[in-house]
């Protein structure tokens, strides 16, 4: 337990307030999801999770180590950092994208 206060004492202020601010918003979320999404929509919302997951682990993640390992053997080595950026948004753009598209986008 000493250990974990010494980790808190030595991180410094800035990083301290960003965990309170991270807990923080973590909480409004969680307040925001019982608040708005009713009871009957919690099943919904977990099977959404669980698929999210496993769509992320099973196919984004391996098509994005796999497709990064295939353009960084081909491109020079000051682009790299880059073509790593517009991948990453690009993966989580779809990442974002497939399951509006899935659902036919946002309902009210």
């Amino acid at each position: 337990m000493r250990a974990a206060y010494a980790a808190v004492l030595g991180a410094g202020a800035g990083r301290v307030l960003l965990g309170l601010a991270g807990v923080g918003l973590g909480l409004v979320g969680v307040w925001q999801f019982v608040a708005q999404v009713p009871q009957t929509g919690w099943v919904r919302v977990a099977v959404w999770l669980v698929a999210g997951v496993a769509v992320h682990d099973g196919l984004l993640a391996p098509l994005g180590v796999v497709s990064g390992w295939l353009v960084a053997g081909r491109s020079p080595d000051r682009l790299r950092p880059a073509i790593r950026f517009g991948g990453l948004a690009l993966l989580t753009v779809a990442l974002l994208l497939i399951p509006l598209l899935a659902t036919g986008g946002i309902r009210r």
